[in-house]
């Protein structure tokens, strides 16, 4: 019972990753049952068994989606505090990321965002995923409205700067990115007072 429960859990994580890849890679259109099927190597019968409908699936996907993206984002960030990046710089991090693979899918929830609008099922994943990433403004900001707005403003960024189809960002958006930080008051953590202190003897 158990090997066939791991089993059934393997496959739902295959389908899964192999929707998140379509999704990033070929566009909401191309994520069939069908489709996730071939690209996960399983049946079409265990993809329906799973996922009774290609939309039940497509929800499924951008839930895992936006929560792996939320929690690259938090890794992130603690690796810029720890390398002492900073938060510019490591927004480029986010930006620079390839579509799919081992490193974070961004423009999934740019998909997820332009899909929600005529999905009212993907609405509540799209409105959660802004209001997780505000969450990683909050602390800097201090008002969660503002944290809001940044958020919205930021993946609307991200959308722009995907549009223009580069393989690398261009210094248009990192300069569009410095403005709105500044705009935000988001600044980089200041030193504890002992390490400014070490850092001037």
């Amino acid at each position: 019972m158990d090997g066939r429960r791991s089993r059934s859990t393997r496959t739902r994580g295959a389908l899964l990753d192999a929707a998140i890849e379509i999704i990033c890679t070929r566009g909401v259109a191309a994520v069939t049952q069908r489709a996730v099927a071939a690209r996960a190597d399983t049946s079409l019968a265990a993809t329906t068994y799973h996922f009774r409908t290609a939309e039940d699936l497509l929800v499924a996907a951008f839930e895992l989606t936006a929560s792996r993206t939320i929690a690259d984002m938090r890794r992130l960030g603690r690796e810029a505090d720890e390398q002492g990046l900073g938060v510019v710089d490591a927004a480029m991090a986010v930006v620079a990321r390839t579509p799919h693979g081992d490193r974070l899918p961004a423009d999934g929830v740019i998909q997820l965002t332009l899909t929600a609008i005529h999905n009212p099922r993907l609405r509540p994943v799209a409105e959660t995923f802004i209001e997780e990433l505000a969450d990683l403004f909050a602390t800097r900001i201090g008002d969660p409205d503002r944290a809001r707005t940044l958020a919205r403003a930021l993946s609307g960024l991200i959308l722009h700067e995907m549009a223009r189809g580069s393989a690398t960002p261009s210094a248009t958006v990192r300069a569009d990115i410095t403005r709105l930080f500044d705009a935000f008051g988001v600044t980089d953590p200041t030193p504890a007072p002992d390490l400014v202190d070490q850092e001037h003897r």
